[in-house]
């Protein structure tokens, strides 16, 4: 019974979570009797001349473009100007850029336009850099363009932490944008006009370098002899132990050699120096036809220059539970600023390290957001962790339940057919879930015309 509940309880929260549920009953006067908030009565005694809330959205990633999209929803009956900010004119579906780069799946489904994505939309989108927040001021400068707002939403992202160790900058290819996928694209295609073995190095043995290196294993084939660098104990050591296990089978069958405690000490053209931990004298140098950095990443630098805020050691924007950016006071940093995923961390402590974060702050940022400007009640954020999924090369992958649920255990073709089926119900729009849901579909077609076109070449050789 408890196992059951518990599903229940997920599956209801990942549904409707409070914010939505807010917004239906506020719709509902029929099924909840209130009073008109001051801001409804004031616009409704005179709605011609009311100046419409500028909201400003930094960042187009999952936290800034689905709360983008969520307060579109929540403010149908509101003037409220809402503008996404992103210095990319393509939204990218992270956990999918593996398939993108190994051919997986299309570019449409893991990278759509902003512009397609809010073409039915009251949000408009603005390409270019963000220089700066003058919180004090209430303005943005992007592009050198000054954008002033009633209300901003900090989401920018991180990026990818390669400067703490000699050379990776240089040497090493990040694996953490759009560019970066296609660059890898670019690598892999080198390496298949190249004579005899390759040999790849990915350093950092989280979800990135554990998902990077089995994709990369299952794109090259045989050929390629991978060696996976983590300076921890083992590999996903935060994951689940059913992860855990189903990952380092799919790394033993590819015969990705896994360096566990063990650091990078520099990275030059064509090689690796790694040594054991805290060991410098043991140091070994790999041969390296291609670097994969994933081991670590850091805020946006921007926001470490910002006055009248709040940021942690990380450089991250500290906020309430509300997801209210706080000042050094201690107090909302002007009422007007949030912040969430990478770049927001909570005064109670830290979250996962995940996209599940973003996704789920984006539904409170949005009302929050909202209910600022039209005198409602904030809800504050509470982390649902919904398990966990990893892929692990071509057709292959685990799925691991949360707490409570840890009977939910799905291993290989079915767990990879389950992940792009979650992944698909979770894309932005009606219209992305559609295709994304229909590329789903078509996969097993097109894996069984490669196969038949690989047998039938190997049948004239």
């Amino acid at each position: 019974m408890s196992w059951f509940l518990k599903s229940a309880a997920i599956t209801l929260l990942t549904l409707a979570p409070p914010p939505r549920v807010n917004a239906f009953l506020r719709a509902a006067p029929a099924a909840v009797s209130r009073r008109p908030s001051r801001r409804e009565a004031e616009s409704s005694s005179d709605t011609s001349g009311a100046a419409a809330s500028r909201v400003v959205i930094l960042g187009g990633g999952f936290g800034g473009l689905y709360t983008a999209l969520r307060l579109a929803e929540f403010s149908k009956e509101q003037p409220v100007e809402i503008t996404l900010v992103d210095s990319k004119d393509k939204f990218v579906f992270l956990p999918l850029l593996y398939e993108l780069t190994t051919g997986q799946a299309p570019l449409d489904e893991v990278a759509p336009t902003f512009d397609s994505l809010l073409a039915n939309t009251n949000v408009k989108f603005m390409q270019g850099e963000v220089d700066g927040i003058d919180v004090g001021g209430n303005v943005v400068s992007v592009g050198g363009v000054d954008v002033p707002f009633d209300r901003c939403v900090v989401a920018l992202g991180g990026e990818p932490l390669k400067d703490t160790v000699p050379g990776a900058a240089e040497n090493a290819l990040a694996f953490y944008t759009l560019e970066d996928a296609y660059q890898l694209q670019r690598e892999l295609a080198r390496l298949d006009t190249a004579p005899g073995d390759v040999r790849v190095v990915v350093v950092g043995g989280s979800y990135s370098g554990v998902e990077l290196a089995t994709s990369i294993a299952s794109r090259l084939g045989s050929r390629a002899h991978l060696t996976l660098v983590e300076r921890g104990d083992e590999v996903l050591g935060r994951s689940p132990p059913h992860n855990v296990e189903s990952a380092k089978a799919a790394l033993a069958s590819a015969k990705v050699d896994c360096k566990c405690a063990t650091s990078v000490l520099r990275v030059g053209a064509g090689e690796i120096v790694v040594c054991p931990n805290e060991d410098d004298s043991a140091a070994t140098t790999l041969d390296a036809d291609l670097v994969l950095w994933t081991a670590g990443s850091r805020p946006n630098a921007m926001l470490g220059g910002l006055a009248g805020v709040t940021c942690d050691a990380a450089g991250r924007l500290v906020v309430d539970n509300t997801l209210r950016v706080q000042s050094p006071e201690g107090r909302a940093a002007g009422g007007v600023v949030f912040a969430l995923g990478d770049n927001a961390v909570l005064e109670l402590g830290p979250l996962p390290p995940n996209a599940q974060v973003a996704f789920q702050q984006s539904e409170y940022a949005a009302w929050n957001v909202w209910a600022s400007l039209n005198d409602e009640k904030p809800l504050a954020f509470r982390y649902t962790a919904l398990g966990e999924m990893l892929t692990l090369g071509a057709n292959d992958a685990s799925v691991a339940g949360p707490q409570g649920l840890e009977a939910l255990k799905l291993s290989g073709p079915l767990a990879a057919a389950a992940r792009r089926l979650v992944y698909a119900a979770r894309m932005p729009t009606s219209e992305q879930r559609v295709k994304a849901g229909v590329n789903w579909l078509q996969s097993p077609a097109k894996e069984l015309l490669r196969l038949a076109q690989e047998t039938r070449l190997n049948l004239k050789k």
